[in-house]
């Protein structure tokens, strides 16, 4: 008998546990809802904070490609300043090198010194050796 007993109260336990945890209130359904607002409205804020960063993103780009643009297209109208025809490039490299020779056959022709009037005996410096 006693082991039908130990069981008896021990069921009786269990009951009074179930009692107890059924009054107690459960959590209230605002604070059930608030906790699940709360998470929707950071997913929310997340999405459009992430939406505001593609933007600028957007607009920061667009802006460097119209600029990258704008910088050929003066790099090609300089370019285009510069192109000469074959016909004025030609004259201009023939004179400079006629120019450029001139000045190495004078470099290497032997030059001609004058006689000075003066004695044998004189040992005077040239003039302008100084």
């Amino acid at each position: 008998m006693e082991y039908g007993q130990k069981w008896g109260s021990a069921g009786k336990l269990g009951k009074e546990r179930r009692t107890r945890c059924d009054q107690q209130q459960p959590p209230s359904k605002l604070r059930r809802n608030l906790r699940d607002s709360s998470g929707v409205t950071i997913c929310i804020a997340a999405c459009v904070l992430c939406l505001g960063v593609c933007i600028v993103v957007f607009i920061r780009t667009s802006e460097l490609e119209s600029r990258i643009v704008s910088l050929e297209q003066q790099r090609e109208a300089q370019l285009s300043a510069w192109m000469l025809s074959v016909e004025q490039v030609e004259p201009v490299i023939l004179g400079r090198l006629d120019q450029i020779l001139d000045e190495k056959l004078a470099m290497r022709v032997p030059k001609a010194r004058e006689v000075r009037d003066s004695h044998h005996s004189c040992l005077c410096p040239p003039e302008g050796t100084e």
